[in-house]
């Protein structure tokens, strides 16, 4: 397979400001990207532009939320008048609580959906102009392991990556004439400072998702987890599901239902 030369090309990472944003940013800094760096924070904006800041690369930071559907709609001419051009844009912000859905409030539901699902649509919906003018592009969206399968606790992440996953497989074909690919990712796990000790390292998922944008690759799997959730899901869907309630049942986790 030919690989796509990212040398000069110019990527846009939401959520750039940690984590897998950051490792992101940082991958397609080594493969020669000019980079836009999105967050609303800050100092975690900063922090990735000092890792990645070559002399000969352009790295502009923007601060948004990329819920806010204005600040969006305005972000493509902001980075294009930064940068020129757009080639490859991330949709990895991304944020999630904890609870069960009785006891989720609606206002944490919406910051979840907001971030996302929106995010993600609004993201989509305002480069893809500015995509389409390239020789080549790509958009590359981060959905997980629960893009897969409901997990309880987690009903409204497990709800926005789905929906990520099925924006991410309409596109493919939308776009198929266009010079526009799309790339649906589906990490497990993610090792963070409080479980150091297990998890996906965030740089793993960085590289791969480069390499995958130099592949044209429309779905990209990464970690055991996530790849038994696919296959498990999809070979014994009911079986699967009624080993996870078996497993929060012996958990003995309050909440669930009979």
């Amino acid at each position: 397979m030919t690989k796509r030369n990212l040398d000069e090309r110019v990527a846009v990472v939401t959520g750039a400001a940690s984590g897998i944003g950051r490792a992101i940013a940082q991958n397609l800094a080594d493969k020669g990207c000019h980079l836009a760096l999105v967050d609303v924070n800050e100092a975690g904006l900063e922090e990735t532009r000092s890792t990645v800041a070559r002399n000969d690369r352009r790295c502009t930071t923007h601060i948004a939320d990329v819920s806010d559907k204005a600040r969006m709609q305005a972000l493509p001419d902001e980075v294009a008048a930064a940068h020129g051009q757009v080639h490859i844009l991330v949709n990895n912000a991304g944020v999630s609580v904890g609870s069960f859905f009785a006891d989720h409030s609606i206002e944490d539901a919406e910051w979840v959906i907001g971030v996302n699902l929106w995010g993600v649509v609004y993201g989509c919906k305002f480069f893809l102009p500015h995509l389409k003018q390239a020789d080549w592009a790509q958009i590359v969206n981060i959905s997980s392991l629960f893009g897969f399968f409901g997990m309880p606790g987690q009903a409204c992440y497990s709800m926005t990556k789905a929906a990520v996953k099925a924006l991410s497989e309409a596109l493919w074909t939308e776009l198929a004439n266009t010079s526009v690919s799309v790339t649906s990712v589906h990490p497990g796990v993610i090792r963070v400072e409080m479980a150091d000790k297990y998890g996906l390292d965030p740089d793993k998922v960085g590289r791969l998702v480069a390499r995958a944008i130099e592949r044209k690759q429309r779905r990209l799997i990464v970690g055991g987890d996530a790849r038994a959730a696919h296959w498990f899901t999809r070979a014994l869907p009911n079986g699967f599901h009624s080993m996870l309630t078996f497993a929060f049942r012996k958990a003995n986790v309050t909440g669930m239902q009979s």
